[in-house]
């Protein structure tokens, strides 16, 4: 008996501004619409092509989409390009400040509410 082995299609998906945002083989999508062929072939490259299709990982350490579509093939971007998309994180409130003015708020609060229940406070109306 012999087997007839079928290739496998790489697929695509992009962005708006056609830079590759996913990528995956014939053999894991069971529907290709919105997706893009861009190679077929037989073994592991084609099959599992999420981590063996692209020289590189898809994205950079930064989250970055490292390939665009040109002419219907991945090609990598340039440092440029990709500098051009990185939004650098807002800046994280420093934890001791944080703290410090949680303490001296609560130590407010704290005061306020003993003065209250103390009976020290008159009613203004």
């Amino acid at each position: 008996m012999e087997y007839e082995v079928k290739p496998y299609g790489v697929y695509v998906k992009t962005d708006e501004s056609d830079r590759v945002i996913a990528i995956n083989s014939s053999a894991f999508l069971s529907e290709t619409e919105g997706w893009t062929l861009i190679d077929e072939g037989c073994g592991d490259r084609y099959a599992h092509a999420q981590g063996n299709y692209l020289d590189k990982t898809l994205a950079d350490d930064r989250g970055i989409y490292r390939y665009k579509l040109v002419d219907g093939k991945p090609v990598e971007r340039t440092t440029e390009e990709m500098d051009a998309d990185y939004v650098p994180p807002e800046p994280q409130p420093d934890l001791t400040a944080e703290v410090a003015a949680l303490r001296e708020s609560n130590a407010q609060l704290k005061e306020a509410l003993e003065l209250l229940l103390s009976g020290e406070v008159e009613d203004s109306e």
